[in-house]
C-alpha cells in the first residue's frame, strides 16, 4: 500500500529519513511510503522535496488530507524544546509513519511504537522496546531488552547493551556506548564517543570515558 508521509523537520534529520524513504522505494522495492513533501518554517525545499507548509499548518494536513507524519525534529541540547514542539503538534498516534529501512534487523518480540524511524544497517534487539517517535541511526546496536523513550535520537554508531534504558527526549551521541542496565534520564544525553557507566540524572549531559557531567540541559 503506498501512503503519503509528510516529514517535519529539516536537511538534518528530516533529510535521513526521506533518504531511507527513497532508498526503501529505489533498491528495495518497497512502496510502503511516499513523500508528499515536508513541514518547516525556514526552507522552501529540502533535499529536492517541496516545503508544502509550516508548523502552523500541520492541524490543517491532519486534518484535510490522508497524509502521515514523520517527526524530525530533535534540537541536539534543547531536549525540552524538542517535546514542547512535539506536544503543541498534537499529532494523532494514528497518523505517525513508522519507517524502517530493509537492512535493519529487528530482534524477536521487540516492539517498535509509532512514528519511530530506524536508518540502514541498525540492530534492534530481542525485546528492545523503540518509543513513539525516536530516531535510531545507521549502524547502531541496541541490545537485548533495552527501552527506547518517547522522542530520543540514538545517533550513528551509538550502542546500547542489554537491560539500559532511555527516558524521554535522551540522547546517545555519535559513537556513544551505554554499559548494561544503565539509565539516561529524561532530557539526558551521554556525549559522542563517551562511555556510560552510571546511570545519568534527568536533564544531565555527560561526556568521556567513563562519562562524567559536563552540564545542565537548558529548559528554554
Amino acid at each position: 500500500m503506498n501512503k503519503k508521509v509528510i516529514i517535519i523537520g529539516g536537511e538534518g534529520n528530516g533529510g535521513v529519513i526521506a533518504s531511507c524513504i527513497e532508498d526503501n522505494r529505489n533498491r528495495y522495492n518497497d512502496l510502503e511510503w511516499e513523500i508528499a513533501g515536508f513541514i518547516n518554517d525556514f526552507e522552501t525545499e529540502v533535499d529536492g522535496f517541496p516545503v508544502i507548509g509550516k508548523m502552523s499548518d500541520i492541524q490543517k494536513f491532519i486534518d484535510e488530507t490522508d497524509c502521515y507524519f514523520s517527526w524530525g525534529i530533535h534540537l541536539v541540547a534543547r531536549n525540552y524544546k524538542t517535546v514542547e514542539l512535539f506536544c503543541k503538534a498534537n499529532i494523532p498516534t494514528e497518523r505517525l509513519a513508522t519507517i524502517i529501512h530493509k537492512s535493519a534487523f529487528i530482534g524477536k518480540g521487540a516492539v517498535i511504537e509509532p512514528g519511530a524511524f530506524i536508518m540502514y544497517n541498525a540492530y534492534i534487539g530481542p525485546q528492545a522496546h523503540v518509543g513513539k517517535c525516536s530516531l535510531v541511526m545507521s549502524n547502531c546496536s541496541i541490545g537485548h531488552d533495552t527501552t527506547i523513550g518517547d522522542l530520543c535520537h540514538c545517533s550513528v554508531s551509538t550502542i546500547m547493551t542489554g537491560y539500559s534504558r532511555l527516558g524521554l527526549c535522551a540522547d546517545l551521541g555519535v559513537g556513544a556506548c551505554l554499559l548494561a542496565h544503565k539509565v539516561v534520564g529524561d532530557y539526558g544525553m551521554l556525549g559522542a564517543s563517551s562511555l556510560g557507566t552510571k546511570d545519568i540524572p534527568e536533564g544531565e549531559i555527560w561526556v568521556g570515558s567513563p562519562a562524567k557531567l559536563l552540564k545542565v540541559m537548558p529548559k528554554d
